[in-house]
């Protein structure tokens, strides 16, 4: 798992402060399995600047994001002995934006999910044909210079990086942060960085591109800056990192989780196992702790699991943390962003989802066709899917609560497999959510995605964009997608008989 990964890169999209505050240069320890540090060395501690960049893009929903491998490298620096900042240009409680008249203002709606503010652009040349209007969602640029210009010069600079096609944030981000700070190196990681890293080093700005494993990185940090990390021992441990440093946000609508990395699956489309080859968990004992620490000393009540196999490899540690749940009586909101496998959904599970306070639910059927299923991975068969959808039913979800994710626009799919996949999904009173196929470098489709799409994949990452639409073709148009896209939006309305009653998650 690289450093500054959100999380594993599947079928959802995994969308997006400098905060003076004592726990920026607190060595407490957060982790609850006790401390890892040695005895600090006697060079001066780094301060070093965490980013999360502006999104460029047609649209961008904050569905319970937050960088969730920025925020976990924050915590490993800051229990090895770092001074650590962050800045988030993608806050949507920021005043100064939402109340620019250059800008659209942010939007907030149920459990903490919502619109970035956003403005107007003009669009880069390869969308220009695109019929759509481009922003760059986040903070007003004035509002970033205000926060950097507030702060000491840092010793070193980090910046996130999420979906390839988003690198123009990136670019930006980056331009004004080494204007004013032109003597501070700026690193890149992240999802665009380990999949495109010739293509960040040439276009990003940074002046290095981090695609080494966790465990490499205090070697990094300490020929850098001369500073020893006293954790290092514990970087390639999973298991032992510190509780994510969400206290450098300001304003915890809700709190994302992981509790496991990779998955078992190697599905073709995904990027995952690439990202997080390795799969390692946390144990029943620190998920709950955490839990209890945003619950009952932040007043937490959302929580988003960003697991990419929730609820597989993971059964016994994560029963055992839902089960300290109930038992505790804490009234908690899960949601699911993420697709948990239906094949793990037995009645028992379903009863602890629900019993434990699930609220959104995002299962991965991805498709109807059973050859499509096994040439896709075979995480689902046919037969599983109507059985787990009365399995939740019989345990107290409702239909409002049950999204379905289905693949569409993938090389060699067809418009009437994608029909027939609504189709059922809305048969079982269930709610489908298309993922529209993103051209994802490195994986196993890759290579059939650039044959197949007349758009420079390889050179230019803005035709990753799954808006876009890149692998088009005279019989799966770009209208053809559209279409199927507004027929799922109205089978969810159907379901919903009422406009409105929970907020979008696709």
């Amino acid at each position: 798992m690289a450093f500054f990964q959100v999380n594993g890169f599947t079928e959802v999209l995994k969308e997006k402060r400098v905060f003076w505050s004592p726990s920026f240069f607190t060595w407490q320890n957060l982790c609850c399995h006790g401390s890892h540090r040695s005895p600090l060395p006697m060079k001066k501690a780094p301060f070093i600047l965490l980013i999360n960049p502006w999104i460029m893009d047609f649209a961008a929903h904050d569905l319970w994001a937050k960088p969730l491998g920025l925020l976990s490298l924050g915590a490993l620096l800051r229990d090895g002995g770092c001074g650590v900042a962050f800045i988030d240009c993608l806050d949507r409680h920021d005043s100064f934006t939402n109340e620019h008249p250059q800008c659209l203002s942010a939007t907030h709606r149920k459990y903490g999910t919502g619109k970035f503010a956003r403005m107007p652009l003009k669009k880069p040349e390869p969308l220009k044909d695109m019929p759509r209007r481009w922003f760059r969602h986040g903070i007003h640029p004035e509002s970033l210079r205000a926060r950097l210009g507030a702060m000491e010069k840092p010793d070193l600079i980090w910046v996130t990086s999420i979906m390839t096609y988003w690198y123009p944030g990136v670019q930006e981000t980056v331009r004004l942060v080494r204007e004013i700070f032109p003597q501070t190196a700026v690193w890149l990681g992240g999802i665009y960085a380990r999949l495109c890293p010739e293509h960040a080093a040439a276009h990003s700005g940074a002046h290095r591109v981090i695609t080494e494993s966790q465990g490499e990185v205090p070697a990094l940090v300490e020929a850098h800056t001369g500073f020893s990390l006293g954790n290092a021992s514990s970087w390639g441990e999973f298991g032992q990192w510190p509780r994510t440093a969400l206290d450098l946000v300001e304003h915890r609508d809700f709190v994302p989780l992981m509790t496991s990395v990779g998955c078992p699956y190697r599905c073709p489309y995904c990027a995952s196992s690439v990202l997080q080859p390795a799969r390692a968990r946390k144990s029943a004992r620190c998920i709950v702790e955490e839990l209890r620490f945003w619950h009952t000393e932040w007043g937490v009540e959302d929580f988003a699991f960003y697991d990419d196999a929730l609820l597989l490899g993971n059964e016994e540690e994560l029963r055992k943390a839902l089960e300290e749940v109930c038992r505790h009586g804490w009234k908690l909101r899960f949601h699911t962003p993420n697709a948990i496998h239906i094949r793990a959904l037995t009645q028992d599970w379903c009863d602890l989802l629900h019993g434990s306070g699930f609220r959104t639910l995002r299962l991965g059927l991805e498709t109807n066709r059973s050859d499509r299923q096994r040439a896709w991975g075979g995480k689902v068969e046919a037969d599983m899917f109507r059985g787990a959808v009365q399995r939740l039913r019989q345990s107290g979800f409702s239909s409002e609560q049950i999204g379905v994710y289905l693949l569409a626009g993938l090389p060699g799919q067809d418009i009437t497999e994608v029909d027939d996949a609504i189709e059922e999904v809305e048969g079982a009173e269930a709610h489908p959510f298309l993922s529209e196929y993103s051209p994802v470098p490195r994986t196993a489709m890759w290579k059939e995605a650039c044959a197949v799409s007349p758009f420079d994949l390889a050179g230019e990452p803005l035709y990753h964009n799954n808006t876009f639409f890149a692998c088009r073709r005279p019989d799966f148009s770009l209208a053809d997608l559209q279409r199927l896209k507004g027929r799922a939006e109205e089978a969810r309305r159907k379901l919903r008989g009422a406009k409105g009653a929970l907020p979008p998650v696709a």
